[in-house]
């Protein structure tokens, strides 16, 4: 999930990037290219090669000194990029040793006239001596007023200073406030007399910064005044945009008023105190024959203890109150106190609790089993909607995700970046060589396609190429969808949280949530030609009316003949937050007798399961269901007879599940509601279900659990799944 605004990715410098991760490199070179002269420069095709997340274009405008390169877009004349040249280490743990990245998402300007906060593009941009100065004419409630930004170098210090100007040219007396949304990432953020980091604040400041890429950022005002600040967090794990505001502007005609502030790699220093006292806890699990196996660490507090935090940040040794082993081995300190702590390997696995007491000084050393308890040979486990570094939002190494994902018991992981195309396979060979993952994963390159000027959704593509190139940037539905079916015709082309505001396509094409039509005035824009929508995005598993609403959409969907795909993705952008794998999907490829095989099985199988809709989405329980054998995604001949559908619901001992449901049709009928009474055996339910035949219809089976899972982030997140319909003709 982003909201990009107006930033866009040029193909060369994706291209580069590809190279970049197929050789496995997170950057080590110590300066930038020599091509990049010190004072202004004019970006060229070698600009950031080789770079994360550089938004340049070929004709923007730069500025270098010996530490730093920082560019203005011209399109725009907002400031999209700002990197140190030298090989600076992040300063988050989640980020490791990644070097070669972008720290600036964008810098641009708003002007709001109390009745209507306006991002500002401005009209030309140029320089001006040692300056790249951007202008715009405005007009506001019928006053004219010049912006005028100058971007200037402070000799060889790692900072770029912004000098703004608005004045009045014509018209009545102005009354406008002057406002800058700032975008640097998805780490915590930290305000000048606050010793830890905020997701909401509302208040003045004289600086905001961030801790992560390139080093910790600040930005700063440097008149006398300081910045009145907002930023609100709409989702955990999802950094919000910053909205710096001056003071509210009075202008008559002739007068002028000045701005100044600079963007700075400078040290955050904090005073957090004494750190508590604290002991170590070392946990190995291993599987039912004594392997290594990636696992999960979750803690909770308990006797007056509260959960430990490891901060938002973190990597797989500890971030928010859990850990991740590619191995099974963990050494994680803890404050002192009572906890409870439970091991788990992923929904197919058994689960371990332990109660413990942390003394000062100690070591405490526990072991466990999570043996395997439901079997599914032939059938891969798969989180299609995943994000990392290339991301704009989503400061997160391939390592870490890897390891993450592994722990979760997901066997197949596909990296769907914003404006990148990125490839796992070689972080999961090194993890494996170096024994940081004790079994391999499958992985699949893929694209998240995330509109951005006429902004209508966000589209997931994989598998694709490095050169699979789609232009997102103020384009319609039919010109980009059939691009992406053009450049890459056998790809699974995904339809990405549909309901979401801003962002969702059925929301911004306004389908009609009762008919599920989409207005007569923007049917010759919108395109039906997708494979799958996802259903279930992680960032809706606590509400399940959320996620039954685009369950809504999507059965009405196949009532009007098509035959798209359900998924369900975590949508992961960090660790602790979006846990990967929840939801996830199981794919029935049916090329492999053992679950130990399915990682092996060829891409092209994968794919067409997909397509076929031989898939189960969820978050905990485990749907086997079918009708004369033929199961979701296939078709049933009833010759206009009564059908019965088999159904048995299997689960982990930890996972609950409440009832079962089956639903016919487009309308979802509700054919059957069924409680289920709480046990921990592996078979919740399982019964036959007598199903018209008569007409040309499909049912859907659908288990819910009413007990919170115990091992994510967010609370109240309850077990769910749902099957892809199997469909019957008379």
């Amino acid at each position: 999930m982003t909201d990009p605004a107006q930033t866009r990715v040029s193909r060369w410098f994706r291209l580069g990037l590809c190279t970049l991760l197929t050789l496995g490199l997170t950057g080590t070179s110590t300066t930038e290219s020599s091509a990049v002269a010190a004072g202004i420069f004019v970006v060229t095709e070698q600009t950031g090669r080789g770079r994360l997340r550089v938004a340049a274009q070929p004709g923007d405008l730069g500025l270098s000194n010996r530490q730093i390169t920082a560019v203005v877009q011209k399109s725009t004349g907002w400031l999209v990029d700002f990197w140190t040249r030298r090989a600076t280490l992040p300063t988050t743990p989640q980020l490791k040793d990644i070097t070669q990245a972008d720290g600036l998402w964008q810098l641009a300007p708003i002007i709001d006239d109390g009745r209507k906060a306006t991002m500002i593009r401005y009209d030309s941009v140029s320089t001006r001596g040692d300056a790249i100065v951007a202008e715009a004419l405005v007009r506001v409630a019928g006053a004219r007023f010049r912006l005028e930004t100058e971007y200037r170098l402070n000799g060889d210090a790692p900072e770029v200073h912004l000098l703004s100007r608005v004045s009045h040219e014509s018209g009545g007396h102005l009354h406008i406030k002057f406002q800058e949304a700032i975008k640097w990432g998805n780490t915590d953020y930290f305000v000048e007399g606050n010793s830890k980091p905020l997701n909401d604040f509302v208040g003045t400041s004289r600086w905001i910064g961030r801790r992560g890429l390139c080093g910790d950022l600040k930005w700063i005002r440097l008149d006398p005044e300081p910045f009145h600040l907002t930023f609100r967090q709409s989702y955990p794990g999802l950094a919000p945009q910053i909205v710096a505001s001056y003071a509210l502007l009075v202008l008559k005609p002739g007068e002028t008023h000045t701005f100044r502030r600079k963007l700075s790699y400078e040290p955050i220093v904090l005073d957090s105190g004494p750190a508590p006292p604290q002991g170590l806890l070392k946990v190995t699990v291993t599987d039912e024959a004594g392997q290594a196996l990636a696992a999960k660490l979750s803690f909770s507090g308990r006797a007056g203890t509260p959960p430990p935090n490891f901060g938002n940040d973190g990597n797989e040794f500890g971030a928010n109150r859990f850990a991740w082993s590619g191995t099974g081995h963990f050494a994680r300190p803890l404050p002192v106190g009572s906890y409870r702590v439970m091991a788990s390997a992923g929904i197919e696995r058994a689960a371990q609790f332990w109660d413990i007491e942390i003394a000062a000084g100690q070591t405490l050393e526990l072991s466990g089993s999570l043996p395997r308890v439901v079997e599914t040979p032939g059938a891969l486990s798969a989180d299609l909607h995943l994000h990392q570094v290339e991301s704009v939002d989503a400061d997160l190494a391939h390592s870490s995700r890897l390891i993450a994902v592994a722990a979760e018991g997901v066997e197949l992981a596909a990296a769907t970046d914003h404006y990148a195309i990125t490839d796992f396979a070689p972080t999961v060979a090194r993890l494996v060589a170096s024994g940081q993952l004790a079994k391999p994963l499958a992985t699949m390159v893929g694209t998240e396609v995330s509109t951005v000027g006429n902004r209508f959704g966000h589209f997931n593509l994989f598998p694709v190429d490095a050169d699979d190139w789609v232009n997102y940037t103020d384009t319609t539905p039919k010109q980009m969808l059939a691009e992406m079916r053009s450049v890459a015709p056998d790809a699974v082309l995904q339809v990405n949280h549909p309901r979401w505001p801003g962002i969702g396509y059925f929301q911004a094409y306004r389908m009609d949530p009762t008919t599920h039509r989409i207005p007569r005035a923007l049917e010759d824009q919108y395109s039906s030609d997708f494979d799958a929508i996802e259903v279930f995005n992680g960032l809706d598993a606590y509400s399940h009316p959320r996620i039954r609403l685009v369950l809504r959409d999507w059965m009405s969907l196949l009532g009007q003949g098509h035959r798209y795909t359900a998924t369900g993705n975590s949508d992961s952008h960090k660790l602790a937050f979006q846990d990967p794998g929840v939801p996830r999907n199981v794919i029935y490829h049916g090329r492999s007798t053992t679950d130990a095989q399915d990682i092996y099985v060829d891409e092209a199988a994968i794919v067409a399961a997909i397509k076929q809709g031989r898939v189960l989405v969820t978050s905990g329980p485990f749907i086997d269901a079918h009708i004369d054998g033929k199961g979701p995604g296939e078709t049933v001949k009833t010759g206009g007879k009564a059908a019965t559908l088999h159904v048995r619901v299997r689960a982990a001992p930890w996972i609950d599940v409440s009832h079962v449901e089956v639903l016919l049709g487009p309308k979802a009928q509700r054919l059957r509601w069924v409680p289920v009474a709480s046990s921990q055996e592996l078979v919740r339910y399982e019964q036959s279900i007598p199903i018209p035949g008569h007409a040309k219809t499909f049912v859907v089976v659908l288990a819910a659990g009413k007990r919170a899972l115990p091992n994510v982030y967010a609370t109240g997140v309850m077990p769910l799944a749902f099957t892809n319909p199997i469909w019957l003709e008379p």
